[in-house]
């Protein structure tokens, strides 16, 4: 009881191209916000594990702005230059960062001058120790915020998947006609 042009479920095979459309459009947003879930959740579970990093306390030892170009045209940008000495497990240990991915390039200088005035040389602060690896500590700490917004991209993985669901169900006329 096949018709020409159509599949097994009465479908023309304008539709079946329409499907295939449609599944591929939602496999590529189920693959993209997979991808920032999987990025978020690798943030997230990161700045978890430096919370859980002994709070120990540390000297400055250095304190100041460097101030960095890549060339000639491009306008100089500014950062922390820190250096801060601490001991863990009997161990004296130095570190030059400010944070995991060191210190933030600011355009202006005294945006970062006030950086400088919160880590005067000479004085003791708190930094946050590796106990795998003692050589690395952060003077801050990486924020759980992706936590906060993962729900955005898995918006799009559900997207996805509601699309893939919806391009391969069959129509509802062709359901009650089965029934």
């Amino acid at each position: 009881m096949s018709k020409i042009g159509y599949d097994q479920w009465g479908m023309d095979n304008s539709r079946r191209a329409g499907q295939w459309y449609l599944t591929f459009m939602g496999l590529a947003l189920c693959m993209i916000g997979g991808i920032f879930v999987a990025l978020m959740a690798r943030s997230y579970l990161r700045a978890k594990s430096m919370h859980e990093w002994p709070q120990l306390p540390c000297l400055i030892l250095k304190s100041d702005v460097e101030e960095y170009g890549i060339g000639g045209t491009v306008e100089s940008e500014y950062r922390l230059n820190i250096l801060y000495r601490y001991d863990f497990q009997g161990k004296s240990f130095e570190s030059n960062r400010w944070s995991l991915r060191g210190s933030i390039p600011k355009s202006n200088p005294s945006a970062v001058e006030e950086m400088v005035q919160m880590y005067p040389v000479g004085t003791r602060s708190l930094c946050w120790v590796n106990p795998l690896q003692p050589s690395q500590a952060l003077l801050k700490l990486d924020s759980k915020a992706p936590l906060y917004s993962i729900w955005f991209p898995g918006v799009f993985v559900i997207a996805g998947v509601g699309m893939i669901y919806s391009a391969w169900r069959k129509p509802k006329i062709v359901r009650e006609s089965l029934n």
